[in-house]
């Protein structure tokens, strides 16, 4: 059996080198307090991010750009896949499995727009990948499915599959893909966890914390939604919500959905495992959705916490693929955030604040 240096010590040094070259800090208020989208891309070029800048000069997509950024983060992954065995693999495969499922999601709502909506997608198809990344799925096959039978042909060899034939006609009758969704985040992220719990000790308990913060961040996410647009019963809320979540266990997610003091959430948390971030509870926000608002604030400073945390230890074990996985989606995050508001015209204090 190999050991942990031999498995993580090239794996290490290549993810740690990029790792290196994130964005500070400071790029990011620079992007939201430039004079314009051009502006804000030309910080840009001397980054990872320059082809953003090259792209959108070439055809003014932002989209494109964005769409290759994409494709490099899942090359990162399908190379650190042929360096890694074993459990260490199939962890690797089931982080690329979510880029997959994102991916036919995306597909999936061109589908449900173009068939259900009756809306033209035609401008939207080029933003996709079509490489693939698990599994043999045919994106423009379920964009452009007819029915139901042949959106499950482009499908037919992966393995969540199965929730678009459970919940197909359930879809197609409500007019919304909501069940679908949510069905999907809770296959990726039970594949994720059985995944992880098949690891060694060290690499498992780095694994279930990392894993379990995240799922915490999703599930305050959904919350949002079902308070803004659903306004669901409690036990409705509970079925849908996905288990295994770090902090916020049953009585604290039916806490967040309906507490006026938003940070009972949290508070215990904070104070004995994370006491730099009880600065951020100190704000009481009037309304349901941005006392929520504030607990997923809070909990992405968590999950940052707890990725620098295993950055700081033992240098080779699996944290270092999560928290490249974690740092990496974050970053991508707040770069689209900032180049999306600078093209359309939002204030720079709005920007700063998503930041």
């Amino acid at each position: 059996m190999p050991t942990a240096i031999r498995t993580y010590a090239f794996i290490n040094a290549k993810l740690r080198a990029r790792i290196s070259k994130l964005l500070p800090e400071s790029l990011f208020v620079k992007m939201a307090r430039a004079y314009s989208l051009q502006e804000a891309l030309t910080l840009l070029r001397d980054t990872p991010y320059s082809i953003l800048d090259e792209i959108y000069r070439t055809t003014g997509d932002l989209k494109l750009g964005e769409l290759e950024l994409l494709k490099d983060e899942v090359k990162v992954f399908l190379e650190v896949a042929k360096y890694v065995s074993g459990g260490t693999l199939d962890l690797v495969q089931a982080l690329l499995l979510g880029y997959e499922m994102e991916n036919v999601k995306n597909a999936v709502r061109l589908f449900f727009d173009r068939k259900i909506r009756n809306r033209s997608v035609d401008t939207s198809v080029h933003y996709l990948l079509r490489e693939r990344i698990m599994h043999d799925v045919s994106i423009d096959g379920i964009i452009n499915a007819e029915n139901l039978g042949e959106l499950l042909g482009a499908l037919a060899s992966a393995p969540y599959s199965s929730l678009v034939a459970e919940l197909g006609e359930r879809v197609l009758s409500e007019g919304t893909l909501f069940r679908l969704e949510i069905a999907f985040d809770h296959f990726y992220y039970k594949n994720l966890m059985e995944k992880a719990e098949m690891l060694d000790s060290r690499d498992r308990r780095e694994a279930l914390r990392i894993i379990g913060v995240e799922i915490d961040l999703v599930n305050i996410n959904w919350i949002i939604r079902f308070r803004r647009f659903y306004n669901l019963p409690m036990k409705e809320v509970m079925s849908l919500v996905i288990p295994r979540g770090y902090h916020l266990k049953a009585e604290r997610i039916q806490e967040a959905y309906t507490s006026q003091n938003v940070t009972n959430v949290l508070q215990d948390v904070i104070k004995s495992d994370y006491p730099g971030l009880s600065a951020l509870l100190s704000s009481q926000p009037t309304d349901s959705v941005s006392r929520l608002l504030l607990v997923e604030r809070v909990l992405e400073r968590i999950l940052m916490y707890e990725t620098h945390r295993v950055l700081m230890g033992y240098p080779f074990t699996i944290g270092i693929i999560l928290a490249y996985f974690i740092f990496k989606k974050s970053e991508i995050k707040k770069v689209r955030a900032v180049l999306n508001a600078k093209l359309y015209k939002i204030p720079e204090d709005r920007i700063e604040d998503v930041i």
